[in-house]
C-alpha cells in the first residue's frame, strides 16, 4: 500500500497536482484517510528532506559554478594584463631604440657644427688677414707699377 500511494504522489506531483488526501484516495480508487494519511504525511516528509538535499546540492552546484567563473575571470584579466605588460615593454624597447639612434645623430650633428664653427672662425681669420692686407698703403714697387700703367695707357 505504502509503494503505490507514494507512486500515486510522485504522479500527480509531477503533474503538477498537490498531492491530497482526496486526490489520493479517488486515484487508489477508494480506501480510509486513517490509512492513507500516515503515508502520504511520509511521501511529504521524505518529499521535503529531498528538496532540502536539492537545495543543498544546488547551493554547492552554485558554489563550484561560482568558484569556477571567479578563477576564469581572474585567469582572463591576468591573461589580458600579460599581454598588456608585453605590449608595453615591446613598445617602450622599441622607443628606447629610437632614443639610443636619436642621440647619436644628434651627437653626429654636434660635431659637424663644431667643425663648421672651426672652418668659420678660419675663414673669419684669413678674411680679416685679406681686409687688413688691402687697408695697408701701396708699397714702392706697388706705386711703380700703377704708374707704368697710368703713362702707358695714355
Amino acid at each position: 500500500m505504502k509503494k503505490e500511494i507514494f507512486n500515486i504522489c510522485n504522479q500527480l506531483a509531477e503533474q503538477g497536482i498537490k498531492p491530497t488526501l482526496v486526490r489520493v484516495r479517488n486515484e487508489l480508487g477508494g480506501g480510509s484517510f486513517s490509512t492513507i494519511n500516515p503515508f502520504l504525511r511520509q511521501w511529504k516528509e521524505d518529499r521535503r528532506l529531498n528538496d532540502t538535499q536539492e537545495i543543498s546540492d544546488l547551493r554547492n552546484e552554485i558554489a563550484i559554478i561560482g568558484q569556477k567563473a571567479t578563477t576564469l575571470m581572474w585567469k582572463t584579466a591576468d591573461d589580458y594584463c600579460t599581454k598588456i605588460k608585453t605590449d608595453l615593454q615591446d613598445e617602450l624597447t622599441a622607443l628606447q631604440i629610437k632614443a639610443v639612434k636619436a642621440d647619436a645623430t644628434i651627437s653626429i650633428l654636434r660635431m659637424e657644427l663644431e667643425e663648421v664653427y672651426r672652418q668659420k672662425a678660419a675663414l673669419e681669420r684669413i678674411l680679416a688677414a685679406h681686409q687688413s692686407i688691402s687697408k695697408q698703403p701701396a708699397t714702392k714697387q706697388q706705386r711703380m707699377t700703377d704708374n707704368y700703367k697710368k703713362t702707358t695707357m695714355v
